[in-house]
């Protein structure tokens, strides 16, 4: 395959790759360190610190934490500690603590088998295992409040935070849970005695401003592109783009403009991604919904998703009922040939906790923010992206 004029690594523009540099998340990053650093110094008589870091989508949250972890994890070895960082997403690591903590364990060791364990047997024989081998241990979960709103009674928080009433008295190997949401809503899901626990260690990530945006897209653009292949103008307005309403400062819509820019620059033989790429791209898409948003939904989600644009275009209108929706999806189901869930409503729900869909009422159900884009052309393009990503173009 040649070399592209345009791209030198287009991976450096995903969502899942983490540069080492985070521009203007630094005091983040030092938060961090300076609450678990000093652990270190005395990790046999340190008991856990549990820490909230919360922030609008796109604002750093989760690159920020696994790049901490990195951190952490060295200066611990550089001590001759063996200290684990380990990242859950809640969203695709399981929304039951069954298997939520089985996931966890799994990530953690082979060792251990939870075929047979119970939710809270997995975290103690978890513990156990830690102790044995001298390992210690900081967690970070993210999407913490779509969990809770998925899944309420299962009382996460409670089983979390409680993990020094193991072994009473004595320390334990677990020596820091990070939560990460989108704001403190979830809050209001928990019983007081959970919300105690959490603590007051909240890490706020404020939206990025055009000039930061513009910061982080520039780091980008060495790392993915050839020399000038983006001009100046170009990362201007992308990084206005983005700063600026529906998109809010949700940097990865700002990375994914800038990846399917220059994509369509290469089919179109030119060498720069030019401002007019730009535009062309983001007339295309819906700027409240990424690929990324797209490749976490189960298969059912996609479908389910796929009814409501051929309900909206149908109807003509922002919104249709449920009723009509579930008949869409039926009708979707059987041109793909594949047989329709029975939790349709929890699909639903889960779309909405998501933020990809607006529920009003059983009779009004829409998509955000996308009244003034053609809807059916959107999810394709976005179902095309994913396509394309899997085949690793």
């Amino acid at each position: 395959m040649p070399e592209s004029l345009i791209f030198k690594d287009r991976n450096k523009l995903s969502p899942y790759y983490i540069p080492k540099r985070l521009p203007h998340r630094d005091q983040q990053i030092n938060t961090l360190l300076s609450i678990y650093g000093p652990l270190l110094k005395d990790i046999w008589r340190s008991y856990p610190r549990f820490i909230q870091i919360v922030g609008p989508t796109g604002t750093g949250k989760t690159c920020t934490t696994i790049r901490f972890g990195e951190l952490i994890a060295e200066r611990a070895r550089k001590e001759g500690i063996n200290l684990q960082f380990v990242y859950m997403n809640c969203k695709v690591d399981g929304t039951t603590r069954y298997v939520l903590y089985s996931n966890l364990v799994r990530k953690i060791t082979p060792k251990l088998s939870v075929r047979s364990l119970s939710p809270e047997e997995m975290i103690r024989q978890l513990i156990e295992y830690l102790r044995f081998e001298e390992i210690f241990l900081i967690v970070a979960f993210d999407e913490i409040d779509y969990f809770v709103q998925m899944s309420p009674k299962e009382h996460i928080i409670y089983d979390l935070t409680r993990i020094p009433e193991f072994h009473p008295g004595e320390t334990t190997p677990v020596i820091g849970e990070i939560f990460i949401a989108r704001s403190l809503k979830w809050h209001d899901l928990l019983e007081s005695g959970e919300r105690s626990t959490l603590g007051a260690g909240i890490i706020e990530f404020p939206r990025y401003t055009s000039g930061q945006i513009r910061d982080i897209l520039e780091d980008r653009v060495g790392e993915a592109f050839q020399p000038h292949a983006v001009p100046d103008e170009t990362l201007d307005l992308i990084s206005d783009i983005t700063a600026g309403p529906p998109v809010n400062g949700d940097v990865r819509v700002g990375l994914e403009l800038l990846y399917y820019s220059g994509i369509l620059a290469e089919n179109m033989g030119s060498r720069k991604v030019l401002p007019e790429h730009v535009r062309k791209v983001y007339s295309g898409i819906n700027p409240t919904i990424t690929a990324e948003d797209i490749i976490s939904l189960s298969n059912d989600g996609r479908l389910i998703l796929l009814a409501l644009v051929r309900g909206l275009r149908a109807s003509g209108s922002a919104y249709i009922s449920l009723r009509e929706l579930r008949k869409f999806y039926h009708i979707v189901c059987e041109e793909y040939g594949v047989k329709p869930v029975e939790d349709f409503e929890a699909q639903v729900q889960d779309l909405i906790y998501r933020g990809i869909i607006d529920m009003k009422s059983l009779m009004e159900i829409g998509i955000s923010g996308a009244a003034a884009i053609d809807l059916e052309k959107f999810l394709n393009n976005l179902l095309g992206q994913l396509e394309r990503r899997e085949r690793g173009i």
